[in-house]
């Protein structure tokens, strides 16, 4: 992150760094023999920043004057203002959908590597979907259910052999501890970023059918 801030800071042209530069850079590879094509480490390190920022000003950072983001498809850091919000009336609290990454259980280097981009995009369209969308682990679940009138928290796995990939998911209720709604998908696991896309529409299109329907 350092690193993003610090060039975004300091180069006026506005453009996003390279994926062979921050490689280099911040991740130490060889400039004469990495390429970004064969060796994902740039992009999957930075869709877990992308989440952990998002968890950050949804919990404890949310009270912060600045927001700091890496949009989707660059590495330029945008900073800007918090946006203010007018007080509004007292209402009851919506219920609060709660996304916990998926965990990868397979070994491999593709696997997680999927899975790391598949809680990228995951956190994306649910932010984009659902209005009571919240990135947190196990400290900020316990004091959501605390305060919030229902819970739910999206979690699940991957799993990847030589013939496909699985992402299983389950919606639990967190003060109850059932689970309310439980489906797995299937696809062939070319680890691309397009098939990363694809599953994580389909995984929230089928979210959206359980909880409208």
């Amino acid at each position: 992150m350092s690193y993003l801030i610090e060039r975004a800071l300091n180069r006026e042209d506005g453009t996003s760094p390279p994926e062979q530069e921050i490689g280099v850079a911040v991740f130490g590879r060889d400039r004469n023999s990495y390429y970004p094509g064969d060796d994902p480490i740039v992009r999957v390190q930075a869709g877990r920043l992308r989440l952990r920022l998002a968890a950050y000003y949804a919990d404890e950072g949310s009270a912060d004057p600045l927001r700091i983001t890496v949009p989707l498809g660059s590495y330029l850091v945008r900073i800007a203002l918090a946006e203010v919000k007018p007080d509004r009336p007292a209402v009851e609290a919506a219920p609060i959908l709660m996304f916990s990454p998926l965990t990868c259980l397979s070994g491999e280097v593709p696997a997680s590597s999927f899975t790391a981009g598949l809680n990228d995009e995951l956190g994306y369209r649910l932010y984009r979907d659902f209005a009571s969308f919240r990135l947190a682990g196990q400290d900020s679940l316990a004091r959501e259910a605390g305060r919030q009138p229902t819970v739910h928290v999206l979690e699940g796995t991957v799993r990847q052999d030589a013939a496909r990939l699985r992402v299983s998911l389950h919606l639990r209720h967190v003060e109850e501890g059932t689970v309310m709604w439980y489906e797995q998908f299937d696809n062939a696991g070319d680890g691309s970023i397009a098939s990363q896309e694809q599953m994580a529409e389909r995984c929230v299109q089928a979210l959206r059918r359980h909880m409208l329907g």
